[in-house]
């Protein structure tokens, strides 16, 4: 099996897992020019699950230095699992204090929530200054993606998050990206626990459905608003959601005035539950986001 993982941000796109040959797992990273949350966590997810299933692990470092020190820094290579090949050159980790505008992939237990929460909060909060309630409602959602891996989407090899705020200069405008990617069951495997949700057999139509309020795979559950109230944090800005589970795929676009969903097949299967939430806020409006080094 090999990843291909070429350009900028390549796994909110169209890279995905090429070939069913279980004797190795090669992540190819050597055309890697920019690499969002989502692409950072997605690797370490994607090598944690199939170690699981003791398969050989390689990763070629990318031949940009930039990048391969970005890898480096946003600890990918740490938290892959034991015994990894690495092809290419591992620059040095040296780093600086970034804590006001990044958090480094984590790995996502059940016993490490609270101590995660205490961490992403203040990123959280600082980004959005003196804009209370758009960092606690972006807050919000960030804690509920967690909530979702560490409940629904619990497995032993495990769940991992990372975050990024930019400023804008180069991204059009600030935003801030998290992405959490769990290795569990997986929305439609969960969602079909309920027996109102049995009948679900395309990941994608489990996916959108989730996205609803009220809706939950426990049944005689009253909550199931994890990601609905995900998405309701287009109330204080840009908000884009993508989810990917299963061979399904469900992106969210959404305002403070219109949101649009669309559902999309996938040609690989995703083992668990992967989400990728973006949130911007207008630097033209009262509420400029006040983002740090």
């Amino acid at each position: 099996m090999e990843l291909n993982l070429a350009g900028a941000m390549p796994l909110t796109d169209g890279a995905f897992l090429m070939g069913e040959d279980a004797d190795q797992l090669v992540l190819d990273a050597t055309a890697l020019t920019f690499a969002c949350p989502l692409d950072l966590a997605g690797i370490v997810g994607l090598a944690h699950w199939a170690a699981s299933s003791a398969i050989p692990v390689t990763l070629m470092m990318p031949l940009d230095q930039g990048m391969a020190s970005y890898l480096q820094r946003m600890d990918v290579l740490r938290h892959l699992p034991s015994r990894p090949k690495i092809v290419g050159r591992v620059p040095p980790d040296t780093r600086s204090d970034r804590s006001g505008s990044l958090l480094e992939v984590t790995a996502l237990n059940r016993g490490n929530v609270d101590d995660l929460a205490e961490r992403l909060g203040p990123l959280v909060m600082g980004f959005y200054g003196e804009d209370s309630e758009a960092g606690a409602a972006v807050l919000r959602a960030c804690g509920e993606l967690v909530g979702n891996a560490t409940e629904h989407g619990h497995s032993e090899r495990g769940a991992f998050m990372a975050a990024q705020l930019h400023r804008g200069a180069t991204t059009g405008g600030p935003r801030l990206e998290f992405a959490v990617c769990d290795t569990g069951m997986g929305v439609m495997e969960h969602l079909r626990l309920n027996p109102k949700y049995a009948h679900y057999t395309l990941d994608k139509h489990a996916i959108a459905k989730a996205t609803e309020a009220g809706v939950t795979g426990v049944p005689d559950d009253e909550r199931g608003n994890g990601l609905y109230d995900v998405i309701k944090a287009r109330q204080v800005g840009e908000v884009s959601l993508q989810i990917r589970s299963g061979r399904g795929e469900v992106r969210i676009q959404g305002s403070p005035t219109s949101q649009q969903q669309t559902l999309h097949d996938r040609p690989d299967q995703t083992a668990g539950t992967w989400a990728w939430l973006t949130h911007r806020l207008s630097a033209g409006s009262n509420t400029v986001v006040q983002s740090r080094k």
